[in-house]
């Protein structure tokens, strides 16, 4: 099976049990035979952009067309038998589960927090 994960990063100066979890399910599958394949961004990437680049973030969080453009180029090419999704914030966008539907490309999302109703990913008030 042909699988592309796609995932942004947390920074890298905090543990993230995410992207842990990401990295543990591409081992797991290569080791059982699938090919896989990573569509992924880092939020400390986000340091070494313009202060102009620093200031759109917060734009592209809701609907990034760029990585929506690029991947569907990518799944176009070598179409994956699944996407499987992770985190989108803040680089990446629900976006990309657009270009997996234009491309007829299967998309399943596991979500590790809240982030997609509440910004914090607590679901907590006060």
């Amino acid at each position: 099976m042909h699988v592309l994960v796609v995932h942004n990063r947390y920074g890298s100066a905090q543990p993230s049990g995410e992207n842990k979890v990401v990295d543990q399910e591409v081992e797991l599958l290569r080791a059982a035979g699938h090919r896989v394949e990573v569509f992924e961004r880092r939020s400390d990437d986000i340091a070494d952009r313009s202060l102009l680049g620093k200031a759109a973030v917060p734009l592209l969080v809701p609907w990034n067309p760029a990585v929506r453009t690029e991947l569907a180029a990518l799944l176009r090419t070598e179409p994956p038998d699944v996407v499987h999704v992770h985190n989108v914030f803040p680089l990446l966008s629900p976006a990309v589960l657009a270009a997996c539907a234009d491309a007829g490309v299967p998309a399943v999302a596991t979500l590790h927090n809240y982030t997609q109703v509440c910004p914090p990913g607590t679901l907590q008030r006060a």
